[in-house]
């Protein structure tokens, strides 16, 4: 038994909402089976009994307020590092590292702004575990947002700091992990071969609760609104797709599951026949309703959670071709995969109409978050 310690910028939950935050909680969940693992984060305190977290040796969480996160974003500008580097830097952290490293064999750090607490004179073994390349998905970010748009900017900025910080700090970690080929293919130009590799995702298969009825009238949407590709997909889903489908289909209605700021769901509420729930404990109604879940992102890295999570439940998946881990999809057989906005409205219009096809994919998606995504199948070659 190895003692691990895992560092993160976020709090351990397995919100279904947020993909990097459900993907740390797995792996922590699965390497605690054969190891003691302790967990140190920035966040809210958390009851390790409440919150399902009773699997870790130990739960630090340290706060930082809002004004020193401030402080620390202006010294990362001035240094030339990227400014979530300073937004999530903890002293604390740092002392804890420092003070107790030798306890450890293996020490995790979660996504690359937690890169900065690697500690010099570790004797273990140290894992990046980057999950995405985050300069890549700015980039991305950067193309979509118009030039009148401020954030275009900051995300411009950003986007030249991580590149730089990235190159500069992965080769100094045993290995970084990323969740797909994409970033793995574009992480060679700079990380040594031999020190990185892909780990998907794992999902828990529910009760299949999908059937096809022609009744069904939701086209159901799940993920952090607060993450801007996320975001981006809503609002041009409800603005530009929506209307068109219920020029044919006028009960057709867009639902909009996850985390969202007030402003955000008061605007995407106003377009007709859009719902949008903010967090739900259960979704299982919801997805007995729909027709399908949409993954419409135009930005899209490492793994999406929520075409896994439609698959759990065997609710058919309509995706753009960049949102798809394309080793495990094979189109119109688990999933409908579409290159263009019309070709989208096509897709939601056969799943209404074609109920062989809703089923066939419903049953063979299914399969794959029963048969190849189990915590056991993905994690256990984690270390």
């Amino acid at each position: 038994m190895q003692k691990i310690l895992i560092i993160s910028t976020k709090n351990l939950s397995s919100n279904h909402f947020d993909g990097a935050q459900k993907r740390i909680f797995d792996i922590a969940k699965s390497l605690s089976k054969k190891n003691k693992v302790d967990f140190v984060c920035i966040g809210k305190n958390l009851s390790k009994k409440k919150t399902n977290l009773d699997f870790l040796n130990k739960l630090i969480i340290y706060k930082t307020s809002f004004f020193m996160k401030i402080y620390n974003v202006i010294i990362s500008i001035l240094k030339f590092q990227p400014m979530q580097n300073g937004y999530f830097f903890s002293k604390d952290i740092c002392h804890f590292v420092s003070e107790n490293k030798q306890e450890y064999d293996i020490i995790i750090f979660h996504l690359i702004r937690s890169a900065q607490y690697l500690p010099d004179n570790f004797n273990g073994k140290t894992i990046l575990e980057m999950t995405d390349l985050i300069s890549f998905n700015y980039a991305q970010i950067i193309k979509e947002l118009s030039f009148l748009n401020p954030l275009k900017y900051v995300y411009i900025f950003e986007k030249l700091l991580l590149q730089k910080y990235e190159k500069k700090i992965s080769n100094s970690f045993d290995k970084t992990i990323f969740a797909s080929e994409k970033e793995l293919t574009l992480a060679k130009e700079f990380i040594e071969k031999s020190k990185i590799c892909v780990i998907g995702n794992c999902f828990k298969s529910k009760k299949k609760i999908f059937k096809h009825n022609s009744n069904s009238n939701k086209i159901l949407f799940v993920g952090n609104i607060g993450y801007l590709p996320n975001k981006l997909a809503c609002y041009n889903f409800s603005k530009k797709i929506l209307p068109q489908i219920n020029k044919t289909y006028p009960k057709i209605e867009f639902n909009i599951v996850g985390k969202i700021n007030t402003f955000d769901k008061f605007i995407l509420s106003c377009f007709s026949n859009v719902k949008v729930h903010g967090p739900v404990k259960k979704i299982d109604n919801m997805i007995k309703k729909s027709i399908c879940g949409i993954s419409n992102l135009k930005v899209a890295t490492g793994l999406q959670n929520k075409i896994f999570m439609y698959m759990s439940y065997g609710l058919p998946v309509i995706a753009s071709k960049d949102s798809v881990p394309k080793n495990l999809i094979k189109n119109k057989k688990n999933i409908l995969i579409y290159s263009r906005q019309d070709d989208l409205i096509k897709c939601i219009s056969e799943l209404i109409n074609k109920k062989k096809l809703a089923n066939l994919i419903s049953r063979n998606s299914y399969k794959i978050v029963k048969n190849k995504l189990t915590a056991k199948k993905v994690y256990n070659k984690y270390i």
